[in-house]
């Protein structure tokens, strides 16, 4: 493991980082640490549910559940009627930034051997990301949605990950790879709905819940249960559909490391998913992958030194003392890796 201190104009990082970005199998991991601050940290909101459970106060878990996951519905439901606030807008536009950066590496790749696709991993619920792509010309997003079948709710279809597209030029009739971002929501998202033994994409945003909802239990149930996703707690399941994809999406996301020259590129992610972290760790045995994570602050950085310090495949990315790294900054990393011919 080691520690590199960007420098005030951030060269020395984008000179690190060139050589992964532009070479490796490349993937991405984000966690609630990119959509601050329009949505809150996670933090230890899993151990505030968890301290409920463990005392069997449920329905308190089930309160500080239906809070947490609330806040991250008004913000979205704020973008689709079109009144987002100054933190989503500001957050929307990193997000958006992001996208075209990265359609920008993928797009400079010239070798027919090496696949012009990434890999973003979430953790969050938000819908920020998928915003982003469609605010962007001609990204292309892999979503893990199957929709071959135009009149009918889109199936959640994991195998449908990876899928390469390409377009032919007229006349010669030459073929080229179209860049693509797979995004693979581990945790689930707002945008899923559970229909019969299926995950399908929400037509709509999900309702705002009726006053007291919070108060009343069977409101607040169904609420939770209309989710189709991983929650914040040891009861992380409301059914065995939503733990057959989680644990189909963490080995997709243990594979993704195991190819050779896979480079991991992590930011507002903290590793306190147990799972996740264990999984990450395991597949830094793959000789030739590299884990690169971005640390937000100096605190940050020793956490995370102290979590991998006996794997020589790791880089931590870290600001100077009293600086942070936001996604404004690391949007200004991975700019400077863009060959100039494709800004």
């Amino acid at each position: 493991m080691k520690t590199v201190v960007a420098d005030a104009d951030n060269q020395n990082v984008s000179k690190l980082l060139e050589p992964y970005i532009q070479s490796g199998a490349l993937n991405f991991l984000f966690g609630s640490g990119a959509s601050f601050p329009a949505i809150e940290t996670a933090g230890d909101i899993e151990a505030q549910i968890d301290a409920y459970l463990l005392l069997g106060l449920e329905e308190d878990a089930d309160k500080k559940s239906f809070a947490f996951l609330e806040a991250i519905n008004a913000i979205n439901r704020e973008f689709l009627t079109g009144a987002p606030g100054d933190d989503a807008v500001a957050v929307r536009e990193r997000y958006r930034r992001f996208v075209g950066i990265l359609d920008s590496i993928l797009l400079a790749r010239k070798s027919q051997l090496l696949a012009r696709q990434a890999v973003v991993f979430t953790t969050n619920y938000d819908l920020f990301f998928e915003d982003a792509v469609a605010a962007v010309p001609g990204v292309v997003l892999n979503d893990g949605f199957d929709r071959s079948a135009p009149l009918a709710a889109p199936v959640f279809a994991p195998e449908r990950y990876f899928d390469r597209i390409y377009r032919s030029s007229s006349p010669l009739g030459r073929s080229t790879e179209v860049p693509t971002i797979n995004l693979v929501k581990l945790h689930g998202s707002l945008s899923w709905q559970r229909q019969a033994d299926e995950v399908v994409a929400r037509a709509g945003p999900v309702a705002a819940p009726v006053a007291g909802a919070i108060d009343v239990a069977a409101p607040r149930s169904a609420y939770l249960t209309d989710h189709v996703l991983i929650l914040p707690s040891v009861r992380k399941f409301h059914s065995t559909l939503m733990e057959r994809i989680y644990y189909d999406l963490l080995r997709l996301f243990a594979r993704c490391l195991e190819v050779d020259n896979a480079v991991l590129l992590a930011f507002g992610f903290s590793f306190v998913d147990k799972h996740i972290l264990d999984l990450t760790r395991r597949s830094l045995r793959n000789p030739t992958a590299q884990l690169i994570i971005v640390a937000f602050d100096a605190a940050a950085a020793e956490s995370f030194a102290a979590m991998f310090a006996r794997h020589r495949n790791v880089t931590i990315v870290a600001p100077a003392a009293g600086a942070v790294i936001d996604f404004t900054r690391l949007n200004d990393i991975l700019e400077a890796i863009v060959p100039e011919a494709n800004k």
